[in-house]
C-alpha cells in the first residue's frame, strides 16, 4: 500500500505557511507525503469581461506562489504541488483530497480574533461543517522544527467518543507514538477526577482496537471552573497533537465542531485535528487504516 497522502490549502501569508509547516511535521513525523494545493477562484463575470489578461496574471502569480512554497519543504518530504481551478478553497481542497484518496485536509487557522493560538478562519470553519475525512488545524506561527512526540486525545464520558478512542489506539498502533486520552471537565458538576479516569478506562476496554503497547497509552484528566480553564489545568507538550471528535450535532459521517472542541481551540497551543463522527480506522472497509496510514494487523 502506498503513503499516506496529506492535502495542504496554501496561501501565501501566515495562515498558509503554518499549514504548511504543520504538513511537514506531520508528513515527517508520520511517513506521509503532502498534495500542497492553491486554489484559483473564477473571477466575477464583471471583472472577465471582455476576456482579460487577469485571469492569465492571476495563474501565473499563483504558480510563482506554489513555487516559493516548495522552499519551505525539506528535501526528505515527499511533496507535490497542485493548482487547482474551484468555485471555492474549501471546494478545491475538497476535491483533491476525494481524488487522491487523502486521509487529511491541513489548513492554517484565521488571522484575527482574540483567540491566543487557533482562530478559524471561513476555510476551516466550512471544512469542518463539510469534510468527511480528519481536518488538522495549525496555531499561529507554527513552526516545522517540531516532531511529533506525543497524541493526545480529547474525549468525553459520553458513550460517542468510542470511536475517537479506536482511531486514538490505531494511531498509536501504526506510528509508535505514545497517546494521551485526555479528558476535561467543568468543576462543581458531581464528579470528580477518578470517575472521569474510570470512564476513560472503560472506553478503552469496550475499543475493538487494541493497543499492541499498552504502556504507551495514559490517562489525564484536567479540570477547572470553565472548560478554557480545565485547558490550561493540563500540561500540553510543544511536540503533541490534539485529536478531538466533531459534534453530536454533526450528520453521520461528518464533522462539525462541538461547543467544547471550539472552546479549547481558544487556549491549545499545539495543533488540533478534528475526527468526524462515526469515522473509525474502518472507514474503507478496512480495519487497519487511521488517518495517520495503514496498521499492522493484531491477531486476536
Amino acid at each position: 500500500m502506498g503513503n499516506m497522502k496529506y492535502v495542504v490549502g496554501y496561501s501565501p501569508d501566515a495562515r498558509g505557511r503554518s499549514a504548511l509547516q504543520l504538513g511537514v511535521v506531520l508528513a515527517r513525523s508520520l511517513g506521509a507525503e503532502l498534495d500542497v494545493v492553491y486554489v484559483i477562484k473564477p473571477q466575477s463575470p464583471r471583472l472577465a469581461a471582455p476576456r482579460s489578461n487577469f485571469e492569465d496574471l492571476l495563474q501565473k502569480q499563483a504558480v510563482q506562489w506554489l513555487e516559493e512554497a516548495q522552499h519551505y519543504v525539506p528535501a526528505q518530504v515527499v511533496a507535490r504541488f497542485h493548482l487547482r481551478r474551484a468555485n471555492s478553497a474549501v471546494s478545491g481542497l475538497l476535491e483533491l483530497a476525494d481524488a487522491i484518496d487523502a486521509g487529511l485536509i491541513i489548513v492554517g487557522g484565521g488571522n484575527t480574533g482574540n483567540w491566543l493560538w487557533h482562530s478559524l478562519g471561513a476555510v476551516g470553519n466550512a471544512l469542518l461543517h463539510r469534510s468527511r475525512i480528519p481536518v488538522a488545524l495549525a496555531p499561529r506561527k507554527y513552526s516545522a522544527s517540531h516532531t511529533i512526540k506525543q497524541f493526545d486525545c480529547a474525549v468525553s464520558p459520553d458513550i460517542d467518543s468510542i470511536n475517537l478512542v479506536e482511531e486514538a489506539i490505531a494511531t498509536q498502533n501504526r506510528t509508535g507514538i505514545p497517546v494521551r486520552l485526555v479528558s476535561l471537565y467543568e468543576e462543581g458538576k458531581d464528579l470528580d477526577d477518578t470517575t472521569y479516569r474510570s470512564i476513560i478506562q472503560d472506553l478503552v476496554d469496550q475499543s475493538a482496537v487494541k493497543p499492541i503497547n499498552p504502556q504507551q497509552l495514559s490517562i489525564a484528566v484536567g479540570a477547572g471552573t470553565t472548560i478554557v480553564e480545565a485547558v490550561d489545568s493540563v500540561h500540553w507538550n510543544e511536540d503533541s497533537v490534539l485529536m478531538a471528535g466533531s459534534s453530536k450535532l454533526a450528520q453521520r459521517g461528518e464533522l462539525f465542531l462541538s461547543s467544547t472542541t471550539a472552546k479549547i481551540m481558544t487556549k491549545l497551543p499545539i495543533p488540533l485535528v478534528v475526527v468526524p463522527r462515526d469515522y473509525h480506522p474502518g472507514r474503507k472497509g478496512s480495519q487497519q487504516q487511521p488517518w495517520t496510514g495503514s496498521i499492522p494487523i493484531i491477531k486476536q
